[in-house]
């Protein structure tokens, strides 16, 4: 764990270096008052992270900052919530989306059709100028159960991150005292 975290601290950025940037200069207090908020720490970094998935599910212009400052709020890692929120990008906004649609189905009970729409159905793989269509087409096809879904699937993504982070740094720690013992003696 302890050279995962000197990789790690390599290259992340110090507080001392986001008092300096333009743009996070705001924090720079924050960083002086609670130095938890940049420090490796499980807790921590499993909120930080489980903070910024969960807000990059939804389609904000300004996710980061929003995790950043929820991360603050929240005493989390702000380092780990900015950079969790770019796990939602271009790649991934489709099974999200869908599972977005699919939660919020259970809620917003319409007539919405259970199959694919038509453009979707009529997808064409090697003409990529009419994938952004047909993906808007489906999108509009989900409506209301898509907006109400999208908090539904940021504590859902959220709480298995931070399950998945909490729980792999603690076996992370067990191999290393593991490894320490067995250098001992």
């Amino acid at each position: 764990m302890a050279e995962f975290k000197k990789r790690l601290r390599r290259w992340l950025p110090t507080a001392q270096t986001l008092e300096t940037t333009r743009g996070f200069g705001w924090l720079s207090h924050y960083f002086r008052e609670h130095p938890r908020l940049w420090v490796l720490h499980r807790r921590g970094v499993a909120l930080g992270v489980a903070l910024g998935i969960g807000i990059g599910v939804f389609p904000l212009p300004l996710q980061m900052p929003a995790a950043m400052l929820a991360a603050v709020v929240l005493r989390a890692n702000v380092a780990a919530a900015a950079a969790a929120t770019w796990l939602t990008n271009p790649f991934t906004m489709a099974p999200i989306w869908a599972l977005a649609a699919f939660l919020g189905s259970f809620v917003v009970r319409s007539e919405a059709p259970a199959a694919a729409a038509p453009a979707v159905q009529a997808w064409q793989w090697n003409a990529p100028l009419t994938w952004p269509a047909a993906l808007w087409e489906q999108v509009v096809s989900w409506g209301p159960a898509l907006l109400a879904g999208f908090p539904m699937a940021g504590v859902v993504l959220g709480a298995c991150a931070y399950a998945v982070v909490y729980w792999g740094w603690a076996v992370l720690i067990r191999q290393e005292r593991r490894r320490r013992l067995a250098r001992r003696g």
